[in-house]
């Protein structure tokens, strides 16, 4: 852990949080008597099985991972005076990241704003910033695979005996933060900050997100286990997604530099024949097939995780 200051920089790296958290997500939950898998496309057994009517729903969203320095009481620079500004506690330190400037441009927080029109998509970022609490978290997940999760309850096999699900670690130590809106200042740095209360603040200008619907990760995978889509509504929702795609690169759906990014997308996940017309695949891609290309350029272009909640 190391200190400029005041200010607190975690001594964890980005990847280890995203780790634990994966750890504890990519597994089986039962939830009110409902089989439940969260996973990503190319890590399921459904990709290769196709949908053929045992999942009776698919639930996408998205994740972009960020690790938060930590700000004490005492800090006297620009993020607290603006949130003490408009209102936003700073008594008790606050958290904040700031946007991934790439290219001159932040589109990954466009594309992650995009998304979060037609889907759940969040920023999560952890409410703690020493290794021993990651250490903590990542040693809880390793002891509930898979979850029986009831309601709010989590019966832990090893030690027979319940838990109340907001109270598991990983999921009650990481906060989600939806974005507010696009982001067209290419000139500035931008950041979110956020305390253990859940007051949100945008920074540059500064900006208070009362009405950010910002939640732990408890309340987060809740509202995603209550999601119950029809077939059309799926069908419909990730044609909206997959539409979205050449937006984050300001090009056209139908344009030759989206079929390059399309067909290089499809040579990562799958083997097709050099001959093979990429206008006319475009056309054949099934609903599994488009998440899991929609899955590879995120991650590959934005660093963005889908993640797909399938119900049988």
């Amino acid at each position: 852990m190391k200190r400029q200051g005041e200010k607190v920089i975690p001594d964890f790296i980005e990847d280890d949080f995203i780790s634990a958290f994966e750890t504890g997500l990519n597994r089986t939950f039962y939830y009110q008597d409902k089989y439940i898998e969260i996973s990503r496309i190319s890590q399921s057994e459904e990709y290769e099985l196709g949908y053929d009517g045992v999942l009776t729903t698919i639930v996408p969203f998205y994740i972009q991972f960020k690790r938060s320095d930590f700000y004490t009481p005492n800090f006297s620079g620009k993020l607290l005076t603006d949130r003490a500004h408009i209102s936003l506690p700073v008594d008790k330190g606050f958290f904040a990241f700031d946007l991934l400037k790439k290219k001159d441009n932040f589109g990954q927080h466009n594309a992650m704003f995009r998304l979060s029109q037609v889907a759940k998509a969040v920023y999560v970022a952890p409410l703690f910033f020493k290794k021993a609490d990651l250490t903590k978290m990542k040693n809880y997940a390793y002891e509930y695979i898979p979850v029986y999760y009831n309601d709010i309850d989590i019966f832990d096999s090893h030690l027979r005996r319940h838990h109340n699900f907001r109270n598991v670690l990983l999921f009650k130590n990481a906060i989600t933060i939806p974005p507010h809106a696009e982001v067209t200042d290419d000139e500035t740095s931008h950041h979110y900050s956020y305390c253990r209360q859940s007051k949100v603040g945008f920074h540059s200008e500064a900006l208070n997100l009362d009405d950010s619907k910002s939640e732990t990760v408890y309340y987060f995978i809740q509202n995603i286990f209550k999601q119950e889509k029809r077939y059309n509504e799926i069908n419909s929702q990730v044609e909206s997604i997959f539409n979205l795609l050449p937006g984050f690169f300001e090009l056209e759906i139908h344009s030759k530099e989206f079929d390059n990014i399309l067909e290089a997308s499809i040579n990562r996940v799958s083997i097709i024949d050099n001959d093979t017309n990429i206008k006319l695949l475009k056309d054949k891609l099934g609903l599994l097939d488009k998440l899991l290309v929609i899955e590879d350029i995120l991650f590959h272009y934005f660093g963005i995780k889908q993640f797909i909640k399938f119900e049988h």
